[in-house]
Formats: structure tokens, C-alpha cells, sequence
């Protein structure tokens, strides 16, 4: 049984997702490293407060952010007028203001943590493509152009996202839009991935 894809340039838009697959690898290494911390990061989240409570709590930081950050230039404006007079003014009114730009900051999501590594690997990926490449999923191993590529037994687990499959063996790394399958079916190719004691986890 063979799965074949004739793969072609990555698109910006599969950059969101790439740098959620690349997020994935990173903690699933990371949780073989760290099990005891990961262990307690699960435990935090299983305690996790309802997603309508998190909001309201993140609008009432940034409120709050406004504030200090108001406060802090009030502050800050005479005791940078009159140092020496105002210290402590001067003093209060900076570390109110730096509060308040930390408060009122988005906090980058996973995606964004990796964007750069994803345009990166995109970037090199569709470097080395060529006009005609194809990948098979074979019995004895993953072959490009008839050249071995990877083996299935050196394989991490595969990452897979909404529209497409991260796979690497430690030292090369692939990712494949699965409409760039042109011979076999998405849900066979997961079975026989599987087979092979492959895990598949969503990115």
C-alpha cells in the first residue's frame, strides 16, 4: 500500500498553522524532558477558570491598565520637572506607567510564538521544492523521488493540523497539505500511520 503526494509551495496563509504545529513538537518535547512540571501545568489547568471568566478578567486588567498608566503620568510629568524636589513622586508615577503597559499589552498566543520559526521553515521548504516532487508513504519507510527519506521507526509523533501533517525524524522536518494527497485517502493514510505505532496528534 503506497500514499502518494505531489506537494506544492506553501502558502502564506498555512503560516498560523505551521507555527501551531511547530508549538505542538515543541511542548511534546518538552513534556518528555519535564514530566513533573507538565504534570503540575495540567493540574492548573484542569482548575482553569471558564473561558466568559477569563474574558471579564482581562477587560478588567486593561481598565486597570489605563489607570495606572493615567496615574503614573501625572506622577510623573512634576517629578521630572523637579527630581529632586518630587523623588518619590517621580519614582511612584514610572512604576505606575510600566504597570500600566504591561497590563494593557496582548499576550501573544502560541501561534504568534512561533510565526518567525514557521516562516522560516516555509521559506526553506519551498526553497528546496522542485516542480514534480512527489513523497510516498510506502510499506519499508517514506520516499521522495524513489530516494529513502525518512523511516518510520526514527519518526516523532506526527503533528497534524486542519489542513495539513508536520513529520520529522529527528532531522528533517515535512509538512504536507493534505489536498497534496493524490493517491489514497486521509482517513487510510492515519491507519496506516498508525500501523506503523505512529501517533497522530491535532496541533
Amino acid at each position: 500500500m503506497e500514499f502518494i503526494f505531489k506537494p506544492e509551495k506553501l502558502t502564506p496563509e498555512l503560516t498560523e498553522q505551521v507555527a501551531d504545529a511547530i508549538g505542538k513538537r515543541a511542548e511534546i518535547q518538552s513534556r518528555g524532558k519535564y514530566p513533573k512540571m507538565w504534570n503540575k501545568i495540567d493540574s492548573l489547568n484542569e482548575r482553569r477558570m471558564p473561558d466568559e471568566v477569563l474574558r471579564r478578567r482581562k477587560t478588567r486588567r486593561f481598565f486597570y491598565g489605563i489607570i495606572l498608566i493615567a496615574a503614573g503620568f501625572f506622577l510623573f510629568i512634576p517629578g521630572l520637572m523637579k527630581p529632586k524636589e518630587l523623588l518619590v513622586p517621580l519614582l511612584v508615577g514610572a512604576f505606575s506607567m510600566i504597570n500600566g503597559i504591561f497590563a494593557v499589552l496582548p499576550r501573544r498566543t502560541a501561534a504568534e510564538k512561533y510565526e518567525k520559526s514557521a516562516k522560516k521553515l516555509m521559506k526553506s521548504i519551498n526553497s528546496n521544492l522542485v516542480a514534480g516532487d512527489m513523497v510516498v508513504f510506502g510499506e519499508d519507510g517514506i520516499f521522495e523521488n524513489g530516494k529513502p527519506l525518512m523511516e518510520y521507526e526514527n519518526l516523532e509523533p506526527v503533528i497534524e493540523g486542519r489542513s495539513l501533517f508536520l513529520i520529522c525524524d529527528g532531522e528533517k522536518i515535512m509538512i504536507l497539505r493534505k489536498f497534496d494527497l493524490v493517491s489514497g485517502d486521509l482517513e487510510s493514510l492515519c491507519a496506516f500511520l498508525n500501523e506503523k505505532d505512529l501517533k497522530i496528534i491535532s496541533g
